[in-house]
């Protein structure tokens, strides 16, 4: 589970369902499974455009994907069978569009399964294959990977109102980092940051979009939790606002004497709230960055990001002690020609866990075996590049788990740095009841040997 939307994106949310019509097994072709020939695996993929404003490029999912299939096929493929990516398709950035697309890899392309999905606009496709149970992998931003929003939604309040533990129904869908985002939980990397730091005074911001509203609500209630004063909030703010209408806030956290600024923006929002503090004559406030750790980022701000701190819930891509799969990821992004990002790792582990399932299903496999594989995986990696997500019940994969980890760097001197972690374990883990421990007391992972993580999970609290 991630307590906290790592990346706040304005999600094109399609309220009115087209219509879906549940296919069978083989609709498109003539196989026994789609999709599975004697010599290859096919899949295909979508993705909606890059957006500078938002600083994503959802397309470059497509490179780890075709690149972890690079790799597997050069041993020999899955089963004597070579993965191939027949489409890359678009949806333009709209969920109609999506739904329309997902549909054509499945009927028409007749694809294994759609792979990777990189896009904000899911709602509509993952209905679909939601209705027709066919395997979908790709990068979790949006409840729909979950569930229906109303769904996700009785999911969370469950989880925030009376500490139960529910599971998103649609288990034939896969996000990077789980299937299940809790909007609203209390936030724990930004409340561990400010305690760590000695921060005493904070600030949190959002856009009015719900998504976005319902973190700032999480965040300031993490922050209250471990006695940290929010001197300001504002989660009206709308996208693409400029410096000069958050004048207002600058002033009132200059007043405040805030030190710690917290987000639940894409990294440009924050990025334009710092820049108004400085242009006030304050360049000593420290900002925490929901996502956005990419070199580039560091090599187009300049110095104006020292200090910031990134939140990522992957191993890091620098330092002597990487995992075998981030080694494997960064080899093949630099054969590529391409700068290792956020979404074209995305797409890597999409890959990995499809391959993982095949293998765990058996050379017999077809769409519902490598599904069921898949949910009784109860470690999922990626080799090191993750922390463990299991995806059998209170796992964490499609609803929450019973413990949250992240990585921290901070940029000094143009660099990143990693810092809480201990050497070989970057994660910084936290036990969770599922609700918040009263004091933040961290472990660490990949635990070494004769180290064991809290166990702290309940049967009667997990839901069927």
């Amino acid at each position: 589970m991630r307590r906290v939307l790592a990346v706040i994106t304005v999600s094109l949310v399609v309220a009115a369902l087209v219509g879906t019509q549940v296919v069978t097994a083989g609709a498109g072709g003539g196989g026994k499974v789609p999709g599975v020939t004697k010599t290859e695996i096919r899949v295909g993929g979508y993705a909606s455009p890059p957006n500078d404003t938002l600083n994503v490029a959802y397309p470059d999912g497509f490179d780890g994907t075709e690149a972890y299939f690079d790799m597997i096929n050069k041993k020999g493929g899955v089963f004597g069978k070579k993965l191939k990516l027949v489409e890359k398709g678009s949806d333009q950035g709209q969920a109609s569009t999506g739904a329309i697309t997902v549909r054509s890899l499945v009927e028409e392309k007749n694809v294994f399964a759609v792979l990777p999905i990189m896009t904000n606009s899911f709602t509509l496709g993952g209905k679909y294959l939601s209705d027709n149970n066919v395997p979908g992998f790709g990068i979790n931003v949006e409840p729909a990977w979950c569930g229906t929003a109303d769904e996700q939604a009785v999911i969370e309040r469950a989880l925030i109102d009376n500490n139960e533990i529910q599971q998103c129904p649609r288990d034939n869908l896969f996000g990077e980092k789980g299937s299940f985002l809790c909007f609203e939980c209390p936030g724990i990397a930004p409340s561990y940051i400010a305690l760590e730091r000695g921060y005493t005074k904070v600030a949190v911001f959002g856009y009015t979009h719900i998504s976005s509203r319902k973190c700032v609500t999480g965040v300031n209630q993490g922050f209250e939790k471990f006695g940290i004063e929010v001197a300001h909030s504002n989660a009206s703010l709308e996208f693409g606002f400029s410096i000069a209408e958050v004048q207002a806030d600058v002033q009132a956290m200059k007043d405040q004497g805030v030190q710690f600024v917290a987000t639940c923006m894409e990294f440009n929002g924050g990025f334009k709230l710092s820049q108004g503090l400085k242009q006030a004559g304050v360049d000593d406030v420290v900002f925490y960055a929901p996502e956005g750790y990419k070199q580039s980022t560091l090599d187009d701000a300049g110095d104006a990001l020292e200090g910031w701190i990134f939140r990522l819930g992957f191993a890091p891509w620098h330092g002597q002690d990487l995992p075998k799969g981030t080694k494997a990821f960064l080899k093949a992004m630099k054969k590529k020609g391409v700068e290792p990002s956020e979404h074209n790792q995305a797409g890597w582990i999409n890959a990995a866990l499809l391959v993982e399932g095949i293998k765990a299903a058996g050379k017999n496999f077809d769409r519902q075996s490598v599904i069921d594989a898949i949910n009784g995986i109860t470690d999922f990696t990626a080799d090191g590049m993750l922390p463990p997500i299991g995806w059998q019940p209170s796992g964490g994969g499609h609803g929450a788990g019973y413990e949250a980890c992240d990585v921290y760097e901070e940029v000094q001197g143009g660099e990143f740095v990693t810092i809480f972690g201990q050497p070989g374990q970057p994660f910084v883990c936290f036990p969770l009841t599922p609700a918040l421990p009263d004091t933040l007391e961290p472990y660490y992972r990949p635990l070494k040997s004769g180290e064991t993580a809290p166990t702290l999970v309940p049967e009667a609290a997990v839901q069927p």
